[in-house]
C-alpha cells in the first residue's frame, strides 16, 4: 500500500514537471512579430475646405465626393508582453474627382492624397473563443498631404484654360484603432478594423511660396479597413 502511494506520487511529480516543460516550450515558440497590412474605405470628417482650393468652394458636391477615398496602412508590432506590443504604422489615404465647369467649358480636377508614419504601442485583450482576438493601438507621428488640382485660368489671349496647381504641407498627425482578428492558424490571421485619425494643416506651400491658412485643412477621418496579418 504504501509502495503505491509512492508509485502514485511520482506519476503525478512528474506529470507536473512534463506540464510545466510543456508550457515553457510553449511559451519560448510563442508569436512574437507581427506584419500587418489592411485595405479599405476613409471617410473625411471636415465640414469645409480651405480657401485656397478654388473647386472645392464652387462646386460644393465636387467636394462632398472628395471626403470619401481609399486607405491603404501597414503595420509592425513587437510583443513585449503577453498583452502589450510596439513598433511604428504607415498609411496613405488617397481621394480624386473631376468635376465639369459649365461657365468655363473645362474639366476641373482634385486629387489628394496623406500619407503618415509614427510609432504605436497596441494593447491585446485576451483570447476569446480560441480564434478571435481584439487589440487597441495608439500612435502619434509625421503627417503629410498634398493637393493637385485643375482650375480655370485665364490665358493672355482671353481664352479659358486649365491650369494645374500643387499644394503641399504637413504637421503632427495622431490615430487610435480598434481590431478584430481571426487566427487562421499559428502564423497568420485575416481581420476587421475600425479607426479614427486626426491631423490639420495650417500652412500649405505652392513650390516656393507659402500660405498661412484662415481656414485650416481638416484631415481627420474614420477608417474602416480589412487586413491580414503574418506573426513570426
Amino acid at each position: 500500500m504504501k509502495l503505491n502511494k509512492i508509485i502514485l506520487g511520482i506519476l503525478l511529480l512528474s506529470t507536473s514537471f512534463l506540464n510545466a516543460q510543456e508550457n515553457t516550450l510553449s511559451d519560448s515558440k510563442k508569436n512574437l512579430h507581427f506584419f500587418s497590412l489592411d485595405i479599405g474605405y476613409s471617410y473625411r470628417l471636415s465640414s469645409k475646405p480651405n480657401e485656397l482650393f478654388v473647386n472645392q468652394n464652387v462646386f460644393p458636391d465636387h467636394y462632398s465626393s472628395l471626403r470619401h477615398g481609399l486607405k491603404i496602412g501597414f503595420s509592425y508590432d513587437y510583443l513585449i508582453k503577453p498583452n502589450l506590443a510596439v513598433g511604428f504604422k504607415t498609411n496613405a489615404f488617397n481621394s480624386a474627382q473631376t468635376t465639369f465647369s459649365p461657365t468655363d467649358s473645362i474639366d476641373v480636377k482634385d486629387d489628394e492624397y496623406m500619407f503618415y508614419v509614427g510609432p504605436s504601442v497596441k494593447y491585446l485583450f485576451p483570447t476569446f473563443g480560441d480564434k478571435w482576438n481584439l487589440s487597441l493601438r495608439a500612435t502619434a507621428g509625421y503627417l503629410s498631404f498634398r493637393n493637385s488640382s485643375q482650375i480655370p485660368m485665364l490665358s493672355p489671349s482671353g481664352t479659358i484654360t486649365p491650369a494645374s496647381l500643387t499644394y503641399k504641407g504637413n504637421n503632427f498627425g495622431y490615430g487610435l484603432d480598434l481590431d478584430l482578428d481571426y487566427s487562421i492558424n499559428s502564423f497568420s490571421a485575416i481581420g476587421l478594423n475600425v479607426g479614427y485619425f486626426g491631423g490639420q494643416i495650417s500652412t500649405l506651400k505652392l513650390g516656393e511660396d507659402k500660405f498661412e491658412l484662415n481656414q485650416k485643412e481638416n484631415l481627420s477621418r474614420l477608417d474602416f479597413t480589412i487586413g491580414f496579418t503574418i506573426k513570426l
